[in-house]
């Protein structure tokens, strides 16, 4: 195909360059986020934010962290994924989701490329 045959469309000055297809995900409380007794919940947080820095550091959780409100959120996931289907799938393994203390919603969106953001651990 040519340039003349395929015209490029004019670039909108007000959005940024290099946009790229991410999935967006929302926890927040779920049916059992009371349930604070038993050896499961006392383990919960720290499977959780292992999951999470498993997930950051094999690239498919491009930024987490908790929404500090008391309201219904809790936290913030963008997470790179080809399908919203698998987006879903991998945030439903979180330990807190499986748990139901969590629940999570997925959405797709167009963010600026998040190629060069890094997450550091200790």
């Amino acid at each position: 195909m040519t340039e003349e045959a395929s015209p490029k469309r004019p670039r909108m000055k007000d959005v940024p360059r290099g946009m790229e297809p991410y999935f967006i995900a929302f926890l927040r409380r779920g049916e059992r986020w009371n349930d604070t007794q038993g050896t499961e919940a006392a383990d919960l947080l720290p499977r959780h934010l292992a999951f999470h820095r498993e997930q950051v550091e094999a690239g498919r959780y491009l930024l987490t962290g908790p929404i500090t409100d008391d309201g219904p959120l809790v936290g913030i996931l963008i997470i790179a994924a080809k399908t919203v289907q698998e987006a879903l799938a991998i945030a439903s393994a979180d330990p807190g989701v499986q748990s139901r203390r969590l629940a999570v919603e997925v959405r797709p969106v167009l963010l600026p490329s998040l190629k060069e953001l890094k997450i550091i651990y200790p």
